[in-house]
């Protein structure tokens, strides 16, 4: 089976170790085999095999063989299930309040997946249905139990029912549904056919709830996998989103298992308060599921490990996320971790994870070695350490055809300093090859990691080539490297295919804090250099010089290199940003040439910058009105500004962030990058959606309702000039606010006392639903009299500690009574409908 990260409801969707998005969850595991197409010459084409639509702009592509991605086509988190039948997956997004779409990707079934292998022999039409549920959705996957070969069931249609022809025999089904907010259900059934059709049922109230469960009582669900793998490989499963229950039905069915895969987090986490601790775990019930199919285990009997994750210049959302290896894979789920931290991580000993770390929303994804954590405590690692560069890739990078011709495809210019290969969704990849006669080979912009370009046909001879690559990213989540610029020179010839004989180097700075800043003072660069596919007793690589520069490459001050590739460089206390240039060659006529721009921070504070003649204005966030957020799921709203530059403007965003600039206490980030509409030839209207927004999973806290500040740029068409603004604009993130009123007794008598009760509550953005009492506000009761257009204020009442209020006025004449909250520093106003009151 091979699968794609199944997006958690609440947040993270993800990309895989191939290289794909994350952002969702994704399941890894040895699949079918696809052999991408050839590519015609010259032209920019999409990496990957076979891929299919979702719908709505999403698509399931399977990657390199191996692997299954999905892509939102909304850019944010799904919730999706899945099946892996004889190479064929099929992928199923259910929507968190609309309809489903499916793909299927994968090679065609081979002979072991005929259902018609019986088909001149007679069949009985089998009504498969689901009983006692609301059924919004579902998705139904049947096996022959005699040689475990997959039916082809309809199963897409409305309703709880499927119905299929089948010969006699022995069958096994698995049939899956959930809907908006409620659990997961996997129901089973082993059911024979005889000499007649049937009906199969499929109770939802015989399901028991599956998990696992720790001592610890502070730790609850963040996420969670279940999925019943039968004999032969193929997978039905089902993915809970956040705290969701997950139910399966109990069974007893020789090499049939129900996985699960849980991670636990402290109460009361999220995305801005990440857990100090994360546990990982997995359970396989083989063969049986017994009735409570719960597997507890102790603390005490688990692997430890101190994680420290390192911020990219600056204190951003993280997620870890980790992937148990099952033969048949297992979906990758995420917890929020501490960028600039730590996290304890807890495992089950020596079972092997796979593993990857995201910063942000659809931004850097580290993909990370494998581990095999023993019983006890380990030895932890550090994870995103600066400098984030190009190293050697961990698979077959930029390579010479057997065809003449040359495939440049260079996707990792993020790793970070140990090497962890790293993916920016965001960034924007440049290419361009030519001849040492200054003949364009292959030129293009504008591309994704993903992309790969094909060169023209090249000479049979030995050549020495030139390669240029630019890599640029300008992303929310991160600060250092902003921008990297390879120049390799190369000599290669007519072979049977073969890597390109590129110099990689890696450069690494001890001392760094968390962050990726140097103290003032001398510090030390260690440096290497290695050259690809060659004898590295025959190439000699080495490093020849580093240069530095605390002007983003305005100016240089070059460093002497020792023997051993190392330099020192003096950190001016008044430098925000460090700037690398390396260079390296070799004994074949090789050389490398690589800057890389702010590698690590300096001790200096960075302040807005406006370089150029780039200029922003007119920033706006939801229509210059409070951001008023309840606790519920799938909150919305926009932030634009205005960008002018001579050129035009290539791109910009803008992010929100409560606290400091450096170290904020929470962010939001938008659903995607923004939208830069041309308004004219210089100037660009600039659009970032904020949507599907859930306080309780990102923020979590109502001490982050208040003030926050809009960090907005943009950059110039010609590349050359930028603006970056930390505050470009205060914005009120408030909670919102319900306020009722009652007034009576109705009819009253005039001049008899009446009675205005009410209740003022804002939403709470720290537990599940529910909006608690606003004690201590003051709040203005208001009478409109009959055929009166305008309110008036008639005296201020204030909340009790429940939120309730309550006063007495004399009745005077007929109309309407309503209480009116201003609001507060942290709470949206609210105004209760007028309660009509007749006075006789």
């Amino acid at each position: 089976m091979s699968v794609s990260r199944v997006g958690r409801g609440r947040r993270h969707a993800m990309v895989g170790l191939c290289g794909a998005a994350l952002t969702a969850s994704m399941l890894l595991a040895p699949a079918a085999t696809a052999t991408e197409p050839v590519p015609p010459v010259g032209e920019v084409v999409q990496r990957g095999g076979q891929s299919a639509s979702l719908g709505g702009g999403g698509r399931v592509q399977l990657i390199d063989g191996r692997d299954v991605l999905v892509t939102s086509g909304t850019g944010t988190a799904g919730r999706y299930s899945f099946a892996a039948v004889d190479g064929a997956v099929t992928v199923r997004q259910t929507g968190e309040s609309g309809p489903a779409r499916t793909a299927t990707v994968g090679l065609p079934a081979d002979s072991r997946t005929t259902a018609t292998r019986a088909a001149n022999a007679a069949t009985y039409p089998v009504k498969l249905t689901i009983t006692n549920a609301s059924v919004d959705w579902k998705t139904l996957h049947l096996w022959d139990r005699r040689t475990w070969t997959a039916v082809r069931v309809d199963h897409h249609t409305d309703g709880p029912s499927a119905t299929v022809k089948l010969p006699p025999g022995d069958y096994f089904a698995v049939m899956m549904h959930s809907a908006w907010e409620r659990p997961d259900y996997l129901l089973s059934r082993a059911f024979s056919v005889g000499s007649a059709g049937k009906t199969v049922t499929f109770d939802e109230r015989a399901a028991k709830e599956t998990a696992i469960r720790v001592d610890d009582t502070t730790a609850t669900r963040e996420s969670m996998s279940a999925w019943i793998r039968v004999p032969g490989g193929d997978t039905a499963g089902s993915v809970g989103s956040g705290d969701r229950k997950v139910y399966a039905t109990p069974f007893s069915v020789s090499g049939v298992s129900l996985r699960v895969h849980e991670v636990l987090v402290k109460k009361g986490s999220s995305d801005s308060v990440p857990s100090p601790y994360v546990y990982d775990l997995t359970h396989s019930f083989d063969n049986t599921v017994p009735a409570s199919p719960v597997k507890t285990v102790r603390t005490a009997a688990l692997a430890k490990t101190v994680t420290k994750i390192g911020a990219p210049g600056i204190r951003t959302t993280a997620s870890l996320l980790n992937s148990p290896d099952f033969p048949e894979g297992g979906a990758y789920l995420g917890a929020p971790v501490s960028a600039g931290g730590s996290v304890t991580e807890y495992a089950l000993p020596n079972r092997t994870q796979r593993r990857s770390l995201s910063y942000g929303k659809d931004g850097l994804t580290l993909s990370l070695p494998n581990r095999r954590p023993a019983a006890g405590t380990s030895a932890g690692e550090t994870l995103g350490t600066a400098p984030f560069q190009p190293t050697t890739p961990a698979h077959p990078g930029s390579y010479r055809m057997a065809s003449d011709r040359i495939t440049l495809h260079e996707s990792g210019a993020f790793d970070d300093a140990s090497g962890n290969p790293g993916i920016e969704r965001r960034a924007s990849y440049a290419y361009k090859l030519t001849s040492a006669a200054g003949v364009t080979y292959a030129e293009a912009a504008g591309l994704d990691a993903y992309d790969y370009v094909n060169s023209s046909v090249l000479p049979w001879s030995l050549t020495t080539y030139t390669l240029d690559q630019t890599v640029e990213r300008r992303v929310p989540s991160a600060r250092l490297s902003p921008s990297v610029h390879s120049r390799w020179t190369f000599r290669s010839a007519q072979t049977r295919g073969q890597d390109l004989p590129l110099i990689d180097t890696r450069l690494s700075v001890p001392g760094l804090d968390a962050y990726g800043r140097a103290a003032a003072g001398p510090v030390r660069v260690l440096a290497s250099a290695t050259t690809r596919d060659t004898d590295p007793a025959e190439a000699n690589t080495r490093v020849t010089g580093l240069a530095h520069s605390t002007d983003d490459g305005r100016t240089w001050t070059e460093s002497p290199v020792a023997a051993d590739g190392s330099a020192t460089v003096h950190v001016p206390a008044g430098a925000s940003f460090v700037t690398l240039r390396v260079t390296a060659a070799d004994d074949q006529g090789g050389s490398l040439t690589r800057t890389i721009t702010r590698a690590f921070a300096g001790p200096a504070p960075d302040g807005d910058e406006v370089v150029g003649s780039t200029r922003i204005s007119n920033v706006t966030v939801n229509a210059n009105k409070p951001v008023r957020l309840s606790h519920e799921h799938l909150q919305s709203f926009n932030a634009t500004f205005t960008a002018t530059d001579p050129s035009g403007i290539a791109s910009g965003d803008l992010y929100l962030y409560r606290g400091s600039y450096a170290s904020p206490v929470a962010v939001l980030h938008g659903a995607f990058a923004a939208t830069c509409t041309k308004v004219n030839a210089t100037t660009s209207r600039c659009t970032t959606p904020f949507a599907y927004l859930y306080p309780r999973g990102q923020l979590g806290r109502n001490s982050f309702a208040g003030t926050w500040k809009a960090a907005v740029w943009a950059r110039s068409a010609d590349g050359r000039s930028h603006a970056d603004l930390h505050s470009a604009k205060s914005v009120s993130v408030l909670r919102d606010a319900m306020l009722n009123a009652n007034a009576g007794p109705e009819p009253v008598a005039k001049g008899k006392t009446l009675t205005v009760t009410g209740l003022l509550e804002h939403a709470d953005w720290e537990m599940r639903g529910g909006y608690p009492g606003y004690a201590g506000q003051k709040v203005k009761l208001q009478f409109r009299k009959k055929g009166a257009s305008a309110y008036t204020t008639v005296k201020t009442v204030t909340t009790d500690r429940s939120g309730k209020l309550r006063t007495t006025v004399k009745a005077a004449t007929d109309g309407y009574w309503r209480y009116s909250f201003a609001g507060s520093s942290t709470t949206a106003t609210a105004t209760a409908p007028g309660d009509y009151v007749d006075v006789r």
